[in-house]
């Protein structure tokens, strides 16, 4: 009887267990918001990229300069009209010219995806060019090194701090043109 007794308890500590797994499984949504799971963890809606629409050729005007340390050969602007900082999606959008020291300019359309630390390229062009889409085109990892390092400056520095946008477009242009002390003595040590 004693050893009947002692399997019935051990089956208890296991039956009620999940059972009240069970039945906090059968809830989808404990919060009532649509946004949690079976554990009450706060869930995020799918990610789904918004809209985008090719911005216009940038013009000379537009362009303000911006450092990146990796690459001090060349030179970078950034189209401040094309600028857009989207929250829905996470992913900062503009127009990077990078001018290699031939001088001749190359004009591209990207997005960082500031959590998940990707890029995409949308349009590409020479300068004075209107953009030309780029089908098909995927997110891709940001390099740490090579001739497209400037996109980890821009993610690390400007656009993105702990896998969000680090501002608004007005704040980002603002660290863009007057990159903190902190920044500068980073890069020197």
């Amino acid at each position: 009887m004693r050893l009947h007794l002692k399997y019935i308890l051990l089956a208890s500590l296991f039956i009620v267990p999940v059972s009240i797994s069970l039945v906090y499984a059968e809830e989808d949504d404990i919060l009532g918001d649509g946004m949690g799971d079976q554990f009450g963890h706060v869930l995020r809606k799918s990610w789904q990229e918004t809209v985008v629409k090719l911005p216009a050729a940038p013009v000379e005007k537009n362009l303000l300069p911006i450092k990146i340390f990796e690459m001090p050969q060349y030179k970078y602007y950034i189209d401040t009209q094309s600028l857009h900082i989207s929250a829905n999606d996470n992913v900062a959008r503009y127009t990077i010219i990078v001018e290699p020291p031939s001088g001749l300019r190359n004009v591209f359309f990207e997005g960082i995806r500031c959590d998940t630390k990707t890029y995409k390229m949308y349009a590409s062009s020479l300068w004075g060019q209107p953009l030309s889409p780029i089908r098909d085109s995927q997110w891709y990892p940001i390099a740490e090194k090579g001739l497209n390092v400037y996109r980890s400056d821009l993610y690390k520095y400007f656009l993105c701090s702990q896998s969000i946008l680090k501002g608004s477009k007005k704040e980002i242009l603002q660290y863009i043109e007057y990159p903190p002390d902190n920044f500068i003595d980073e890069e020197l040590e």
